[in-house]
């Protein structure tokens, strides 16, 4: 039997060897209906890309797959810098990265399984939440696996994550500095893992400085661009006595949708209420945003990291690292004793 190359498959799907070659090293330029085309046929016909030793000196004979949801390239803010460390790091050691975006409505669907290993990989990168069965046989495979901005107590492998904790804990503490003790949480409804890290750091933080916590004022439903969300719930809770003073945001787009809602409603921050928030994305933003900063690009580059050390060491133990976050103070948390002295 004549031997399976690119222009075998080519020819049979009526396509160039280019779109053949960019397909199947996960490539843009490609729609996703001729790359699984592209994919299922080299499957079938038993295709088998060349993968150089691993072992040898020579970086440029590792490749890599990088897993995520779609929405991922599209985003300019966090993830993005999450993906320039990645793509940054095997540009300088000439590591070959191939994309494959997962629909996060059909994850478990058998396809992603196919498109996923369709092209022998040494490694898989995984970044954001996934469904821990979609993860599960991942692993199965015996690659090498790190994932990034997610943990599952299920599924052992190399994880690299901030530091929600302790990052929630310097927000916390940093109201209590500044005489807020009555601090409300906004949670969003996306429910990512991160998000329901720092809600579980809030109350454990809230507690330690023998802070009162009010469901009522605990918001796990909102959503990014919806003003109108926070305009009800402020609207309808703020004649309470206890309405709090300041706010802990999941991550800095929950602040800033939360901070144009109270300036529509005329609610003036710091002077009225504060808000502090997660990720540091909002510097060009008004107000200065107070926030905890994530090194986003870090965990990119560390991830790439580990994922060469893991390849060369498999039955080492599995790590999971935290990346330390930073208080950023700016202008949107006041100091209410600042207040009293006035008065």
């Amino acid at each position: 039997m004549s031997k399976i190359t690119l222009k075998t498959i080519a020819s049979q799907l009526n396509v160039s060897n280019n779109t053949v070659s960019k397909a199947l090293r996960g490539m843009p330029g490609v729609s996703e209906e001729m790359r699984e085309k592209i994919i299922q046929l080299a499957q079938e016909m038993g295709y088998k890309k060349n993968v150089p030793n691993v072992g040898s000196n020579n970086s440029s004979a590792i490749s890599i797959s990088l897993i995520c949801r779609k929405s991922f390239f599209d985003e300019p803010t966090f993830w993005s810098h999450v993906l320039y460390g990645i793509w940054n790091f095997s540009g300088q050691n000439n590591i070959s990265i191939r994309t494959v975006p997962i629909d996060p409505s059909d994850e478990n669907d058998a396809l992603n399984m196919s498109v996923i290993t369709g092209v022998p990989s040494h490694g898989y990168i995984v970044i954001g939440t996934i469904h821990d069965e979609l993860l599960k046989k991942i692993i199965s495979t015996k690659t090498p696996t790190v994932v990034v901005d997610y943990y599952s107590n299920d599924v052992d492998c190399d994880y690299i994550n901030s530091a929600n904790d302790s990052g929630i804990y310097k927000s916390v503490k940093y109201l209590w500095q500044n005489n807020h003790n009555r601090i409300g949480f906004i949670n969003n409804k996306e429910g990512a893992y991160t998000f329901n890290q720092r809600y579980k750091a809030f109350l454990k933080y809230m507690e330690f400085f023998k802070l009162p916590v009010d469901e009522r004022f605990i918001w796990h439903d909102a959503v990014y661009v919806d003003t109108q969300y926070y305009i009800q719930k402020v609207k309808a809770l703020r004649h309470l006595s206890n309405f709090p003073t300041a706010w802990v945001c999941v991550n800095d787009n929950t602040a800033l949708a939360f901070y144009n809602a109270l300036k529509e409603i005329g609610i003036k921050v710091p002077d009225e209420i504060s808000i502090i928030g997660f990720d540091n994305i909002s510097s060009i933003y008004e107000p200065f945003l107070t926030t905890i900063d994530v090194p986003q690009k870090a965990m990119g580059e560390r991830a790439m990291q580990q994922l060469l050390y893991r390849i060369k060491h498999p039955d080492e133990p599995f790590l999971n690292i935290q990346m330390n976050t930073t208080l950023i103070e700016r202008s949107s948390v006041k100091n209410l004793n600042d207040c009293k002295k006035k008065d």
